[in-house]
């Protein structure tokens, strides 16, 4: 049975309070917040570059077009599960329901680790194709392309990971609770930011192959 959370540490909230900048924001969520707007401009970026190569290389015959490893599909369905995860964590904080907020971030996390797999998986794959990271020849410039978005994304999921860590040992703490959702409002924000992210990239590199 989930334990409802009756006596909140009076500093803890004075402390939240006073972490918050002038401007009425926590730092915290404001790294995050710029984190996300850095991260949408690099991958723009990225997608831009991606579409002036694959306009040249298809006029120059120049680009090579291969199928996405299904393993990449997988990982989609796994980042949407693990945001749903970390949603009712963030839920079961907002009803102050503590005991299975640890619970719900630990899945977040195995399933994030899940994904990681996949994504190695995936580039395995891919390898197995003769598809491999520094393009042998210039027409596999497109494989190469696939290879470094998806493992910038992969070092943003472990920046991801680091937060539902550090949630997962303050919901331990009892430290997250409605009266203190700071930190698994951003982790679950940051966390539901790259499943959306690596979603809209799939089904970029798809279309646009």
């Amino acid at each position: 049975m989930s334990e409802k959370i009756t006596n909140i540490n009076p500093s803890n909230i004075q402390n939240t309070r006073e972490d918050k900048s002038s401007f009425g924001v926590h730092p915290v969520v404001f790294l995050v917040w710029l984190l996300i707007i850095a991260s949408i401009m690099l991958f723009s970026g990225f997608i831009s570059a991606y579409i002036v190569q694959r306009t040249d290389g298809l006029r120059n015959e120049a680009w090579l077009q291969f199928q996405l490893p299904i393993c990449f599909w997988v990982s989609a369905g796994i980042a949407v599960v693990s945001s749903f995860l970390m949603q009712k964590a963030y839920n079961s904080a907002r009803k102050d329901d503590v005991q299975l907020v640890p619970s719900l971030v630990f899945l977040a996390i195995i399933t994030g680790l899940m994904f990681g797999i996949s994504q190695f998986l995936g580039w395995k794959d891919m390898t197995s194709r003769g598809l491999f990271i520094s393009n042998q020849e210039p027409e596999e410039i497109s494989a190469s392309f696939v290879y470094v978005i998806s493992l910038v994304h992969l070092a943003h999921i472990l920046i991801g990971l680091a937060l539902l860590i550090i949630t997962f040992y303050k919901s331990l703490k009892l430290k997250v609770h409605r009266k203190d959702l700071v930190f698994i409002n951003i982790s679950t924000t940051y966390w539901h930011f790259l499943g959306l992210l690596w979603i809209c990239i799939l089904l970029f590199l798809y279309f646009a192959r």
